[in-house]
């Protein structure tokens, strides 16, 4: 057993993977009948045993993966995530993305206001033509 498999790079906190290792241990279970249990590829048990979240396909949900072994194992999720947090800070804390607001709807939709203007300026051309028309074809009575 490494360190670095027991405990984190920081003084007096346990890594997660030593807990859930212990506690799998404890209850008898082999590595393969926590694996099917949590319907995980066989070897993320070692990984996460290992506290070697990188090589997962979604290192991204490794706290996810800390937590459902814990919550199968019945520990303490509060203690669990904490010495996760501890030993992965990058992982579990990551920066929020500000979110882009959207513009509004009219700003949006410029080319369907310049399409909508340019339809009344024809609509209102033709009634104007259609007026001029009826005008200069009307007959003149009495001269």
């Amino acid at each position: 057993m490494g360190s670095k498999e027991i405990f984190s790079d920081q003084p007096g906190h346990v890594a997660p993977g030593a807990l859930l290792r212990a506690a799998r241990e404890a209850r008898g279970l082999s590595r393969a009948e926590a694996a099917a249990r949590l319907k995980w590829l066989p070897d993320y048990v070692r990984r996460v045993e290992h506290d070697d979240y990188q090589t997962l396909r979604q290192p991204a949900f490794a706290r996810g993966y800390v937590r459902a072994y814990g919550r199968m194992l019945g520990l303490d999720e509060t203690g669990l995530l904490a010495a996760f947090d501890a030993t992965q800070p990058a992982i579990a804390a990551p920066e929020p993305v500000p979110r882009r607001s959207r513009p509004p709807q009219l700003q949006r939709t410029g080319a369907g206001i310049v399409l909508g203007l340019a339809v009344l300026a024809l609509l209102t051309l033709g009634l104007w033509w259609a007026q001029t028309g009826q005008a200069a074809a009307a007959p003149v009575f009495g001269g």
